[in-house]
């Protein structure tokens, strides 16, 4: 995604009036109640739209007036087989569908109106296991879907979501009352290096400390209050804990911002970008003083670092310019196209360092060709890799629902 996409995706309004329509065919008789259209969604849209453009204007008008009533009943999105529809209803000159599906471009995908009509159209194939997120343009106005009541929660606010049939969302990211949970040691580290204080989540298992010989494996975590708060990764620790699918471990999460309270104080563009001074600061100031605080192993086989996006980038790039401190990098969804693919290029020329690798991305408009560059090139060199691809776009949703498989790469007990 480019940056004026990225910044153009959130920071517009939104209000209501568009409608994507998303549930698998099979299972229309089930979850979609049709009494208010007459039966209308019992078959198939194609059909449904060509009665329509066939109609008369008063039966138009009465038939998209009651496929209004049906969506707003309903508040879900329909699916038929792998094609989604997308449909917006209202008086507009222009609608268009930025989201994943285009790299939230908003004149990528833009829909067709029914002739005398404020019925408008577009229909997308997609991959069965696919879930991406979706914002509408009307006119100059970006909207949220208000008759899908499936939200994704991002770094600037909430998408639209769709799922589609095969796709099974994470239950490791879900908050169970029932496991014990670990704590968060929150501090304030000024660093010397970089010339300011950022703030640091430390995540301490159960029981934690109880055996005073214990040297616990430790994780740092780029973009960490986002890893926490939109990733739900102390969740995910604690159930994995508690199912006894990993070893009890530290998670230091890192946040890029100098004050929580202000975005504009987000260092990540400067730190995250294969910065040398944050490296250090990692290595040189933070390690030292969570090996101070805390229990911790400083063994690099033991010490891992992880983030997604530019956070995947300087995640891998900490690993291979000081493999001495972090022997486990994973990267999810990485920035690896920056500087003209300046880390690909310093992998490939450079000696194997003793480091292993976990690389996933989406397929859906995100990281998937350098991804997949780097790591035939890490595999060229010998590293051992783990490499994933999953059907989805560049955003929190995604990320966290494979959180579970970093954490049984580099620390599972099966």
């Amino acid at each position: 995604m480019t940056p004026i996409r990225a910044a153009l995706r959130h920071s517009l309004p939104f209000f209501s009036a568009v409608f994507l329509l998303a549930v698998p065919v099979a299972a229309r008789s089930q979850s979609l109640d049709t009494r208010h259209a007459g039966g209308l969604l019992g078959r198939p849209f194609a059909h449904i739209l060509r009665e329509i453009q066939e109609a008369d204007s008063p039966r138009k008008r009465v038939l998209v007036e009651h496929l209004h009533a049906t969506l707003r009943f309903n508040g879900q999105v329909i699916v038929e087989d792998s094609t989604v529809h997308f449909v917006y209803i209202g008086p507009a000159a222009h609608v268009a569908v930025p989201g994943d599906l285009n790299g939230w471009n908003p004149e990528a995908d833009t829909m067709q109106r029914v002739a005398q009509t404020q019925l408008f159209v577009l229909s997308k194939r997609l991959p069965l296991a696919a879930r991406c997120e979706y914002k509408f343009v009307v006119d100059s106005a970006w909207i949220l879907d208000p008759i899908n009541q499936r939200r994704a929660i991002g770094g600037y606010g909430p998408n639209s979501e769709v799922c589609m049939p095969l796709y099974r969302p994470p239950k490791e990211v879900e908050f169970r009352p029932d496991v014990p949970h670990g704590k968060l040691d929150t501090l304030s580290i000024r660093s010397t290096i970089l010339q300011r204080t950022h703030p640091v989540f430390v995540y301490l298992p159960p029981n934690y400390g109880k055996s005073s010989s214990a040297r616990y494996a430790t994780l740092y975590v780029n973009d960490g209050g986002e890893y926490i708060s939109l990733a739900l990764m102390t969740n995910v620790l604690d159930n994995m804990l508690a199912d006894g699918r990993i070893p009890p471990i530290v998670a230091v999460f890192v946040d890029p911002r100098t004050d929580l309270r202000d975005p504009s104080t987000n260092k990540r563009m400067l730190d995250y970008t294969m910065s040398d001074s944050y490296v250090r600061f990692l290595a040189e100031e933070l390690r030292p003083l969570i090996a101070s605080r805390h229990n911790v192993a400083t063994n690099p086989a033991r010490t891992g670092i992880m983030g997604a996006s530019l956070g995947g980038l300087i995640a891998t790039y900490a690993a291979f310019t000081r493999p001495d401190v972090f022997g486990l990098s994973a990267a999810q969804s990485p920035a690896y196209w920056w500087a003209n693919d300046s880390l690909i290029a310093l992998v490939a020329n450079s000696p194997r360092k003793n480091v292993r690798f976990f690389i996933d991305t989406g397929t859906i408009h995100d990281a998937q060709e350098k991804a997949y560059k780097m790591k035939m090139v890490m595999e060229e060199k010998g590293y051992p890799v783990h490499y994933e691809e999953h059907p989805e776009g560049h955003n929190w949703f995604n990320w966290r629902a494979h959180i579970s498989s970093i954490l049984e790469y580099f620390f599972g007990t099966r």
